[in-house]
């Protein structure tokens, strides 16, 4: 009999917690709110309505008026439109059942040129937070907030504002400070937030260095890596064989390039590439045209070369692995966020792998790209053909 009063208790519970989430956000977004599209409203009531039903309850999408921004900056071009920055004068909201909000922050618009894209890129944000929720949460992804509409009507997706910019630009700024444990670090949270995906049944789609976003801790100024841009994110059901490539040629995987099935292997092989990256602080093939000659080429076994005095037999190993023609070569993003968190934390230990790499100082960065190396996402229409 006290079974039966505790489940209908605890039944009673949830309900009472579900109807005072459903006011708390009717009070977050004022009653009469409109994003002025109805597609675009119902994905964000829709993302509130999973939020009441789910014990993460500060990941969702809300309307944000663009009036509530000041200080908005131009900081760069991408494929479909412009990244500005700005204050957010609510903040994030921390604490959503006492109804409270994060100080005024700074945060990244991404506005888009055209609805068409703009509702893609909603779509796939949209269902990221829906799939990391029930799964192992949002560890080292940027985080979206909301959507809101700039003064010219073009429409922009609210993130997590990183503030040393790209992995690529943060590696061309600080190169010369950058030790083993930093270096890690970096492709230590790129893993975990590559696991958080891959564990909620998701693939990145379009992995590489402009994609990964750095900030700094704002208490003991460590360096933390975030995976940002889902705009390719989508479950591993849902990629079929590809009629057109999508991405930046050095960071796809040869399968890929053939027209075959994006896969989580995919993923890793990008994640390989970046380990050179950060490694040989070159971007890689940076000095050939990213054409249809270089896809071949990658597509029949070249990769990016590198001086082996730079890293420990160990660490070259787990990068060959991981840009390995052969798909069951490459290892589990669970596996290589093991194997860096393990490293990190006894990098400065005597026996560490690492420890005589320490004072070899890493080369400066290429002075300038072949004109036709292109680090943005781009889409061919012609996959290679074996």
């Amino acid at each position: 009999m006290s079974l039966e009063i505790n489940n209908n208790n605890y039944t009673q519970l949830i309900i009472d917690i579900q109807v005072k989430m459903q006011n708390i956000f009717r009070t977050m977004n004022t009653r009469y709110w409109t994003s002025g599209n109805n597609q675009i409203d119902e994905i964000i009531r829709a993302s509130q309505r999973r939020a009441t039903d789910n014990e993460d309850r500060n990941h969702f999408l809300e309307w944000i008026n663009i009036h509530r921004f000041s200080n908005m900056r131009y900081i760069s071009s991408g494929a479909f439109g412009d990244v500005s920055s700005a204050i957010w004068f609510d903040g994030p909201p921390i604490d959503v059942e006492r109804v409270k909000r994060g100080p005024p922050c700074e945060v990244a618009i991404k506005f888009f040129d055209s609805i068409t894209e703009f509702m893609k890129e909603l779509i796939h944000n949209h269902k990221m937070i829906e799939a990391c929720s029930s799964a192992s949460g949002f560890g080292n992804l940027i985080r979206v907030y909301g959507i809101t509409r700039g003064l010219n009507g073009n429409y922009g997706i609210v993130m997590q504002y990183a503030s040393e910019g790209s992995l690529d630009s943060f590696l061309r700024n600080n190169w010369r400070y950058l030790s083993w444990e930093i270096k890690l670090g970096i492709l230590k949270d790129i893993a975990r937030g590559l696991k958080n995906l891959h564990d909620a049944g998701l693939i990145h789609g379009d992995l590489h260095c402009n994609n990964i976003m750095i900030t700094r801790d704002q208490l003991n100024y460590t360096t933390i890596a975030y995976i940002g841009d889902f705009g390719f994110t989508r479950s591993e059901e849902r990629y079929t064989n590809r009629t057109q490539i999508v991405g930046v040629i050095p960071f796809i995987a040869p399968e890929v390039l053939a027209g075959r099935k994006y896969t989580k292997k995919a993923d890793i092989f990008s994640f390989g590439i970046l380990m050179y990256q950060i490694v040989c602080n070159k971007k890689p093939f940076f000095d050939q045209n990213h054409n249809f000659r270089l896809a071949r080429s990658i597509y029949e076994g070249l990769r990016p070369q590198f001086n082996r005095v730079l890293m420990p037999i160990c660490y070259e190993t787990l990068m060959r692995n991981c840009w390995n023609y052969c798909q069951r070569s490459r290892p589990k993003s669970e596996k290589l966020y093991e194997k860096f968190s393990e490293w990190e934390s006894s990098v400065y230990e005597e026996d560490s792998p690492f420890e005589q790499y320490r004072l070899i100082a890493a080369p400066p960065p290429n002075k300038c790209d072949h004109r036709f190396a292109i680090y943005t996402t781009r889409v061919w229409h012609s996959p290679l053909t074996n």
